[in-house]
């Protein structure tokens, strides 16, 4: 009996169809144009079988529309329902201001999500004219950057000011002399839109233009200064934040000669040269004392050794007695002859211990 009430539960909830996580609430999410985000959609139950969905999009004073089928989503649309068919998200990429408004996950219940595009708008003072001074042989940096680096214009646009009309140099260089010598500073931060230029020559001088979407813009005249050699180089900081960077240039010519560096007030360097030598030579020295008098000491110490010998073996004479051994042959000698008994004597070394 229990077996046949789980089973009607769950024919009850299989027929039922996906009830949606967030059923009639609605989610906020902010993106930035250029850049990517997911509107969140999926079914509260794991084993829920979805047989119909749609994806509705509208902005104030609009019809709702409905995102799979619309042609400006074509090529940036991506739902996740292909590998888990309770995900029923939408991955929209390259994110543009007009997608910004409310988005609708529908089956039989909805999830809404309002979605706000936060767009380029750069940090430089557009209204007024900036100047910059570079340097012939050098690189200049114009800056120009969004006031949320995460936000990459739709389009970008550097103009120089020749033969009185602008021309494009960037992301097209369709000035000859620009060619191979302009790229943005840096390509991993989106909002990052300074230009950079290389090899500077006095033709480079004039107005510059960066613009987006041909809305805003700001300006830079470039003013490039041949130095002489002994002119002290310039230094040029660019900061770029939320707020509006601040450009600092420091220029400083001199064509007078310079004066001849002032020796430093510490130790010389020979000197302390000197002390190491002085040093060395020393410790070698006493080196030298060191083995000459453990050579003379062992020197002594071995005459003193032949001496103690010599008087060992002196001592060892001394005690030496001789004793006289002398042979008489009584039988064949007769006796009215003398014999000579130093003939006959023999001496034999006795050794007397003391």
């Amino acid at each position: 009996m229990r077996d046949h009430l789980y089973l009607f539960f769950f024919m009850i909830q299989f027929s039922s169809g996906c009830i949606l996580s967030d059923e009639r609430q609605t989610i906020r999410i902010t993106g930035y144009t250029g850049g990517s985000v997911v509107l969140p959609c999926s079914c509260a139950h794991p084993q829920s079988t979805v047989i119909t969905f749609t994806w509705q999009f509208h902005r104030s004073g609009q019809q709702w529309i409905k995102v799979l089928e619309d042609e400006k989503y074509s090529g940036r649309r991506v739902l996740f329902n292909e590998r888990s068919p309770q995900n029923l998200s939408l991955l929209i990429s390259d994110l543009r201001q007009e997608d910004q408004g409310y988005y609708r996950c529908e089956t039989k219940q909805y999830t809404s999500i309002h979605l706000t595009v936060k767009g380029c708008k750069l940090a430089q003072n557009t209204e007024a004219t900036n100047a910059l001074t570079g340097y012939a042989g050098e690189s200049v940096v114009l800056p120009c950057s969004c006031s949320e680096l995460l936000a990459k214009p739709e389009q970008i646009q550097w103009m120089y000011y020749v033969e009185k009309a602008y021309k494009e140099i960037y992301p097209n260089e369709t000035i000859e002399r620009h060619k191979n010598r302009v790229k943005l500073l840096n390509q991993t931060s989106p909002g990052n839109l300074s230009l950079h230029i290389s090899a500077l020559t006095a033709k480079d001088k004039g107005d510059y233009v960066c613009s987006v979407l041909s809305q805003t813009s700001v300006t830079y005249r470039l003013h490039v200064e041949v130095t002489l050699r002994t002119e002290k180089p310039h230094i040029q900081t660019v900061t770029l934040g939320t707020e509006k960077p601040h450009i600092h240039t420091s220029i400083s010519l001199s064509t007078q000669e310079l004066e001849p560096p002032q020796q430093p007030h510490d130790t010389p360097q020979y000197v302390f040269i000197l002390l190491g030598v002085i040093l060395s030579v020393l410790l070698l020295a006493l080196l030298a004392l060191i083995y000459w008098r453990y050579r003379g000491s062992r020197n002594v110490k071995k005459v003193t050794r032949d001496e103690e010998e010599l008087n060992r073996e002196q001592d060892n004479q001394d005690d030496v007695t001789y004793s006289a051994v002398v042979h008489v042959k009584t039988a064949a000698t007769p006796a009215h002859i003398e014999s000579d008994l130093a003939e006959h004597t023999e001496y034999a070394p006795i050794k007397i211990k003391r």
